[in-house]
């Protein structure tokens, strides 16, 4: 058994490195690269850290290489809401208080609703209110996915569903445990197509997400984008993900303008 090793090539492939390539990045010999895969050295906690910083890798799979190579965690995950977090909390409710009045959300690494704002709520409110039964979940996607959820009032469901589950698949083929229970959740519903369980290769990740609402006789037309944070040191804080939906047609920029 070589966990480190093992998880250092699927990185290194996964990135398009060889050996060699990876070596002369991080400015080490190839052969060490080798030797540290195979097992025949045990690298120190910097070679880690320089690794993954060579193969540019989140902060969380950095930890689980240090871990792996049998060394603590580097990076901390403090809950968005704690006091050293508060900076970034700022920096959120400002970013979601610009954006009005167009709604936007923050999301973590499970796609659960952090933040909010009040766009966001008060259309989500105005969909309740029209469904005594209103799935209220925190998960932007089950939201999405759930019949008693927005599922009814999203007149092109299956574009936003299916880019959507294809960018789950994605991020649980770099984190294998990643979104195991959500998937499994979505199709729970009968109406979730059987062929979307595995990955699309031939389906490229859209940079934004057109998305139509129709509730009552009020046609929505939006796009979505989503950002993060460039250089942040907080595992929490490079996962936060802040989707942002914008007007894709003048009557729906006008809707949102009047309220």
């Amino acid at each position: 058994m070589n966990p480190f090793g093992d998880q250092l090539r699927f990185w290194r492939k996964s990135k398009g490195f060889s050996q060699l390539n990876l070596a002369i990045e991080a400015n080490v010999s190839s052969k060490h690269i080798s030797f540290i895969e195979t097992g025949r050295n045990k690298p120190s906690r910097e070679m880690v850290l320089l690794l993954s910083s060579t193969l540019d890798l989140p902060l969380r799979n950095r930890n689980d290489l240090l871990l792996s190579a049998g060394f603590s965690e580097s990076y901390s995950r403090m809950p968005i809401h704690q006091k050293e977090m508060q900076s970034i909390q700022k920096a959120l409710e400002l970013i979601l208080a610009k954006h009005e009045p167009y709604p936007a959300i923050v999301l973590d690494w499970d796609w659960n609703v952090l933040m909010g704002n009040n766009a966001y709520h008060n259309l989500l409110a105005w969909v309740a209110s029209l469904r005594p039964d209103f799935y209220r979940s925190s998960n932007i996607v089950e939201l999405i996915f759930d019949p008693k959820g927005l599922k009814p009032f999203i007149s092109n469901w299956e574009e936003v569903a299916s880019v959507t589950i294809q960018r789950l698949h994605r991020e649980k083929m770099e984190n294998k445990n990643r979104h195991e229970n959500l998937l499994k959740r979505l199709f729970s519903y009968p109406d979730t197509p059987s062929h979307w369980q595995k990955l699309d290769f031939e389906q490229n990740p859209e940079p934004m997400i057109h998305v139509e609402f129709k509730i009552e006789d009020t046609c929505l037309r939006l796009f979505t984008t989503l950002s993060s944070f460039g250089t942040p040191i907080d595992i929490t804080a490079e996962e936060i993900v802040i989707e942002q939906y914008f007007p894709a047609d003048e009557i729906t920029k006008r809707f949102f303008e009047k309220k």
